[in-house]
């Protein structure tokens, strides 16, 4: 599997770019601290377990101190009590699934992943 690779999501309104970009791929949010060694060992598990193809999903790192701004809209539009690291996957320009801290797992994301997908597939075949 390729290296994966975080696009900085370092701005108000590329966030809202994020939310529709959700809606044709999903999208996973990554709030870290990279002053704060739990946020940096979540983030190289991440990175060392990494085994999901990038045309499934879209990635984006957000530096939690640095823009405290964005951090707060993603908790004000998410509805997800703001903590980090943390971890936030969207699609269709809502949030669907979240985890927190030492929760924060592949396989856990993988299998959020597959619900989404197979959520979208069954509701594409009733409209």
């Amino acid at each position: 599997m390729p290296p994966l690779h975080w696009k900085v999501l370092d701005n108000l309104n590329q966030f809202d770019e994020v939310l529709e970009n959700s809606r044709v791929k999903p999208v996973l949010v990554f709030k870290h601290r990279p002053t704060s060694p739990e946020s940096i060992t979540i983030k190289k598990r991440l990175e060392d377990e990494w085994n999901i193809d990038s045309d499934q999903l879209d990635l984006y790192i957000i530096d939690d101190a640095k823009n405290h701004d964005i951090a707060e809209k993603i908790t004000d539009s998410s509805g997800v009590e703001h903590e980090f690291p943390q971890v936030l996957l969207y699609a269709d320009g809502v949030t669907m699934y979240d985890e927190s801290h030492d929760m924060i797992h592949v396989k856990k994301i993988k299998i959020a992943l597959k619900i989404i997908n197979r959520t979208f597939k069954w509701m594409e075949s009733r409209a």
